[in-house]
């Protein structure tokens, strides 16, 4: 019953029922989008597109960073945890960059885990900008950015965005979408503010970040009501793995935890998505100190 209750949820969301949409904005290309949210980025060290023997297994990494923690300290915590200091690619959010601090934020990072990275912001802050990353030991190509709908009620709203690239690794070339969804939104909108990123991905497509699903509902956009802890059907994470397997993705961090513990309430905000590839169930690393969220990560084998 508790599925078909789901369905049925999804189902009206999304149905031709009048709902106004809104417009959708499309991909970018980042390297068009002028200062001061412009593109940066470097290759990785000693990494080229090369042959290499199928299949590959691959670690893939989300991890809120919280405002761009500090580059030294979140290189140390990742090299201190064995699950994911040799992963090959990381999708992080809330980084940021300073011009007072002479590199980005990202690229130091990047620099101190030996790995290349693309840094896309999406809004400005004080006289820096805050944004979405990649790290990867293989090249990034063809970076795009997405501007995603303001569908929450509150004008003040931050911009939200995904961004789009492709992960060359060996002959594979991944599509993978980091993104971080606004924190005010009830499922529905919710839904429809990530639709746009991922609905027309290939048949083999990463999607991961912070979709901040969190286990309340929201009135008028600004005020958290009726956590799960009081009624369970109120938890966003289980209806959107719904509507992400509903679109041909497998959820392997559906059974993974939370991954934010806030106030006393614990919330799994943070996932991972894949199609078309093997994909072993996600973990949670802990221990892993600097943020208000916990890193998550899975292995996925590519065709």
């Amino acid at each position: 019953m508790r599925r078909a209750s789901l369905a049925l949820v999804l189902a009206l969301a999304l149905c031709a029922c009048g709902l106004d949409l809104g417009p959708v904005n499309g991909w970018v290309d980042a390297e068009t989008v002028a200062p001061p949210l412009a593109f940066e980025g470097v290759a990785p060290r000693g990494m080229a597109s090369v042959p290499m023997q199928t299949p590959v297994t691959l670690r893939v990494v989300t991890f809120n960073v919280m405002t761009g923690a500090d580059p030294a300290a979140l290189a140390d915590q990742i090299r201190a945890n064995a699950a994911i200091r040799n992963a090959g690619v990381y999708l992080l959010q809330e980084e940021e960059a300073y011009p007072g601090e002479g590199m980005s934020r990202t690229r130091r990072l990047a620099d101190a885990l030996d790995l290349g990275y693309a840094y896309i912001p999406g809004r400005t802050k004080g006289d820096g900008t805050h944004g979405l990353a990649i790290l990867s030991r293989f090249p990034i190509e063809d970076v795009q950015v997405m501007n995603l709908r303001r569908t929450g009620k509150t004008p003040t709203s931050n911009q939200r965005i995904a961004i789009h690239a492709a992960l060359i690794v060996g002959d594979v070339r991944l599509p993978i979408v980091n993104v971080h969804l606004e924190t005010t939104l009830n499922i529905r909108d919710r839904i429809l503010q990530l639709r746009p990123a991922v609905i027309d991905l290939p048949p083999v497509a990463l999607v991961a970040g912070d979709f901040n699903t969190n286990p309340y509902l929201w009135e008028e956009g600004t005020v958290p009501v009726l956590p799960t802890s009081t009624i369970a059907s109120t938890d966003q994470a289980p209806l959107l793995d719904d509507y992400m397997r509903g679109i041909g993705f497998a959820t392997p961090a559906a059974e993974a935890g939370p991954t934010e513990e806030k106030y006393g309430v614990s919330s799994r905000l943070d996932a991972i998505y894949t199609r078309g590839v093997e994909v072993a169930p996600a973990r949670v690393e802990r221990d892993v100190a600097g943020s208000d969220h916990w890193p998550v990560w899975c292995d996925i084998t590519l065709p």
